[in-house]
C-alpha cells in the first residue's frame, strides 16, 4: 500500500505493525502527529476496515485543537464520508478507509474503561505527568488485551528520561523510530532557524534532533557558567532599569539590569530582602534609582498576592501606583522560563556582576529533581525565579543576536 506525500519516518511508523509496541520519537513539527493519521489508514487497509483505533492525547484541549481536526480535515479533503459524534468523541468512517477512531484524554487514566479497540496510539506521551504515565499505559493496554494482533504505539517529543525512554531504550520492548525537525522538508526554513535561536545546545538535541536528554538531577540553570557570565563590575549607561521580581515576604527578591549597548543584558544589582513587602521594595528602588524609568517583570501570581496586606491592594497594583511599568499578561510556565534563561545564559546574552552573590549562588546551586525545580532549600530559587521572569519576557523581544 502507498500513501502519497509522507515523510520516510511517517511511513515507517504507519507500517510498523509486525511489532506489538512502537514509538515514534521526534523533534518539534517533525510530522509525528500526522503519522498517526497515516497509521490509521494503513491499519484500515491491513484489517480490511475492521480497525477500531484509540487515540489518546494529554488533554481534551489537545484533542479538540489538534488531533480531531487532523483526521476530519483529511477526510474532508479526500472526500471520504464519515460521521463524527461530538458527544462521545468518535469518528466513524464509512468507506475507503473504513473503521472508527475513539478519542480520549490521558489526564484521567481511570476513565479509559468500558470498551475494546484493535489498536491504540498515545500522542505526546512524555508530556503526560510523570505520576500517571504508567497508569495511562496500563489502561490503554487493557483496552486491547482481548484482541489478537493488537498494536500499541506512542508518538512523542522526548521530555527527558521519562516512560518512553524507560520502555523503548532501557527495556527495549519494541520498535523505536527517530525523527528530527529538519527531516520535515515541508517546514519553512525560518521556522527551523527560529528554533535554533530559542534553544541552547541541550534543548536543540531534545526539541530539534529528537534525542533523549536527561535534565534530571542537574543544575536547573545549566546554561550559567561563572567564567563567562560573571563580570567584576559594571557602570550603568541608560536611563531605564529592567527589574525581575519574585513576590515573597521572606525573602522578597528582585534583580535589576539594563542592556549594555553591545548585545548583552547586564544584571548589576540584586535585592534579597527579609520581612519585606511590595511597598517597602518600591521605596528602596526609588531611593536607588530616583530618576530612571522602572520596567518590572514580576511573578504574575502577584495579581492576587498581597505582601503589603495592610494596604488592602495587590502587589501588582502597588507596583503600578508607584510608577512601575509592568510587563506580562499571563503567568509563565516554569519550563518556558528555564528554557529562555538557559538559552540566554549559554549564548552570553546575560552578564551578572560579581556583587550579585545571592543570584550567582542560586544559578549554581538550584537543581532539578523529577524534572522540577527542587525547592527543599528555602533560601534558594527565589532570586533566580526573579531573574527568569525578566529574561523570559525580554527573550523574544531583545535577547537575540
Amino acid at each position: 500500500m502507498k500513501i502519497k506525500g509522507c515523510l520516510p519516518h511517517q511511513i515507517e511508523f504507519a507500517m510498523a505493525t509486525d511489532e506489538r509496541y512502537t514509538a515514534l520519537v521526534g523533534g518539534f513539527r517533525s510530522g509525528k502527529t500526522r503519522a498517526m493519521l497515516y497509521r490509521y489508514i494503513y491499519l484500515s487497509w491491513l484489517r480490511k476496515g475492521a480497525v477500531k483505533l484509540l487515540v489518546v492525547a494529554p488533554t481534551y484541549r489537545t484533542l479538540r485543537d489538534v488531533d480531531i481536526p487532523l483526521f476530519l480535515e483529511y477526510f474532508d479533503e479526500k472526500g471520504i464520508p464519515y460521521t463524527y459524534n461530538k458527544t462521545d468523541y468518535v469518528i466513524t468512517v464509512h468507506s475507503v478507509v473504513m473503521g472508527s477512531i475513539i478519542f480520549r484524554s490521558g489526564d484521567k487514566p481511570e476513565r479509559i474503561i468500558g470498551f475494546e479497540v484493535s489498536d491504540f496510539i498515545i500522542d505526546e506521551f512524555d508530556t503526560v505527568r510523570s505520576g500517571i504515565q504508567k497508569d495511562l499505559w496500563t489502561k490503554c493496554i487493557a483496552r486491547v488485551s482481548a484482541v489478537q494482533g493488537a498494536t500499541c504505539s506512542i508518538v512523542t517529543t522526548p521530555e527527558g528520561f521519562k516512560e518512553t525512554h524507560t520502555m523503548f531504550v532501557e527495556r527495549g520492548i519494541g520498535k523505536l523510530i527517530r525523527a528530527k525537525t529538519t527531516d520535515n522538508h515541508y517546514l519553512p526554513e525560518d521556522y527551523i532557524a527560529s528554533l535554533y535561536d530559542q534553544y541552547d545546545e541541550k534543548l536543540v538535541d531534545q526539541y530539534i534532533h529528537g534525542e533523549f536528554v536527561n535534565l534530571n538531577n542537574m543544575s536547573a540553570y545549566y546554561g550559567f557558567d561563572r567564567r563567562y557570565n560573571v563580570v567584576d563590575s559594571y557602570v550603568p549607561i541608560t536611563n531605564e532599569v529592567h527589574i525581575g521580581i519574585d513576590f515573597n515576604v521572606n525573602p522578597f527578591c528582585a534583580t535589576v539590569g539594563e542592556f549594555d549597548g553591545k548585545g548583552s543584558f547586564v544584571v548589576f544589582k540584586e535585592y534579597y530582602l527579609e520581612n519585606a513587602n511590595a511597598q517597602k521594595f518600591c521605596d528602596m528602588v526609588y531611593d536607588d534609582f530616583p530618576t530612571k524609568k522602572k520596567i518590572a517583570y514580576p511573578d504574575l501570581s502577584g495579581v492576587k498576592r498581597q505582601t503589603s496586606a495592610a494596604l488592602g491592594v495587590t502587589d501588582l497594583v502597588i507596583l503600578k501606583k508607584n510608577g512601575f511599568e509592568v510587563k506580562g499578561n499571563r503567568r509563565s510556565q516554569v519550563r518556558d522560563r528555564l528554557n529562555a534563561t538557559n538559552n540566554a545564559l549559554s549564548k552570553g546574552l546575560v552578564l551578572i556582576t560579581a556583587d550579585c552573590k545571592k543570584l550567582v549562588r542560586d544559578l549554581e546551586q538550584v537543581v532539578l529533581v523529577d524534572n522540577k525545580i527542587d525547592e527543599t532549600n528555602k533560601e534558594l530559587t527565589h532570586i533566580s525565579d526573579a531573574l527568569s521572569y525578566c529574561i523570559e519576557r525580554l527573550h523574544d523581544i531583545r535577547l537575540k543576536r
